[in-house]
């Protein structure tokens, strides 16, 4: 199958049809380097183009990106805007050029669109941002408050879904909708609809192994993911090349993820190895030495809820009511309690790192009992709290860089 070919630069394209000289490209691309700024904002700051030539060779790149338009209409096209001062839609109207009705595009604004969940004003009001800021669309939209953070993290996935051939356009739009209404994940409303089943493996994606080993925050990870959806790249390639981590820690993640397709490790082992690589300078071979000799037999089984109600932290009633209001999904109990403000995110948290310990063998029930509630008390963290107590457990990844080693010693 032949590569798809790299889309033309807006500063190419914009010299292409004579709106701009290669001489003042490159010194718009110094000033950029210098100053951070977006490379559009410096050329009009600059006067070497207006605003008007640069947001329709924008349009332009983008309707070539989607397939609509060639090079060689926009080309006449958007010469006909610097030369006429015409708006790119009348200049394409004009050279006998016609949109066709039926094409649909898995862009991010056009999905939030069919879904309802951002007006047009607000998209455009978000693009104009986007344009003068050089912060990602999507980013935009949550700052402003049109947008959370979790419907964000929704529709790129979505995207990511669509463009990997799971599932449909039409049925992203669904999920999307449904997630807003029912503040679950998207998988979960695909999955609910029909539309999606999990692997029969464990997988991992590479973006969530980054932010479990602590490498990556949410937040980094959603503007990293809309840059390559928009830009066209893979997400490791835009991750190194944005310098959030480097060639060889994507190389090790990229191996700990086959090794969980593999059914090697677990994926949490596998952000544990990673983090220990990413901290700690240790090769892969002896990360996962080290995460291997750190898991014992399965000890008590616990569920979140239970937990919680164990610890006084809900009751029996609140547990019931965040079943109900999660579809009977006992996956997203905490979730729902966290939703409706029965526990706030740091005793979720707490709770997780818990329910994990107990699970592996590391904490027996009456500890774990305990360090939630210094942890709720001292508002500290739970591995925090753990220390406090001196019951240090061997799969915290320690952050004092000053000793960056891992403590053995298991709890009695």
């Amino acid at each position: 199958m032949a590569e798809k070919p790299a889309p033309i630069r807006i500063g190419d394209l914009l010299i292409k049809v004579g709106a701009l000289k290669s001489s003042d490209l490159r010194e718009a691309m110094q000033i950029a380097g210098e100053s951070g700024l977006p490379i559009g904002r410096v050329l009009i700051m600059s006067g070497y183009v207006c605003e008007h030539e640069l947001k329709s060779a924008l349009q332009a790149q983008s309707m070539m990106k989607d397939g609509l338009l060639s090079e060689e209409m926009a080309i006449r096209a958007l010469t006909a805007v610097t030369r006429e001062k015409q708006d790119l839609e009348v200049a394409l109207k004009n050279l006998g050029w016609a949109r066709k009705d039926s094409t649909q595009t898995n862009k991010l604004g056009e999905l939030l669109l069919a879904a309802h969940v951002v007006t047009a004003e607000q998209l455009d009001e978000a693009l104009k941002n986007s344009f003068e800021t050089g912060l990602p669309m999507g980013r935009i939209l949550v700052l402003t408050g049109a947008l959370s953070e979790s419907l964000l993290a929704a529709v790129l996935n979505a995207q990511v879904m669509v463009r990997d051939g799971k599932i449909t356009r039409e049925q992203a739009v669904q999920g999307i909708k449904s997630a807003q209404q029912r503040r679950v994940s998207l998988e979960q409303c695909l999955i609910d609809h029909g539309f999606y089943r999990l692997p029969t493996r464990q997988h991992v994606k590479i973006g969530e192994l980054f932010v479990l080993s602590g490498v990556l925050s949410e937040s980094d990870l959603m503007n990293v993911l809309e840059l390559g959806l928009v830009n066209e790249q893979p997400l490791g390639q835009v991750l190194v090349q944005s310098g959030f981590v480097s060639q060889n820690l994507l190389d090790s993640a990229l191996r700990f993820q086959e090794m969980v397709d593999n059914g090697a490790l677990t994926p949490l082992q596998a952000a544990e190895a990673l983090g220990y690589v990413h901290t700690r300078g240790v090769s892969i071979a002896q990360a996962v030495a080290e995460v291997g000799q750190l898991k014992p037999l399965p000890h008590e089984m616990i569920r979140l809820g239970e937990l919680l109600k164990l610890a006084g932290f809900v009751t029996q009633q609140d547990i019931e009511k965040a079943i109900d209001l999660s579809a009977k999904n006992s996956a997203l109990i905490g979730k729902m309690l966290l939703v409706t403000g029965m526990i706030d995110e740091a005793t979720l948290h707490a709770a997780l790192r818990c329910q994990f310990l107990i699970r592996e063998g590391f904490l027996k029930m009456e500890q774990a009992i305990m360090a939630l509630h210094f942890a709720n008390r001292g508002r500290v963290s739970f591995d925090d709290a753990l220390e406090e107590l001196g019951w240090s457990v061997p799969t915290r990844l320690r952050e004092e860089a000053q000793t960056q080693q891992i403590v053995t010693t298991k709890p009695s």
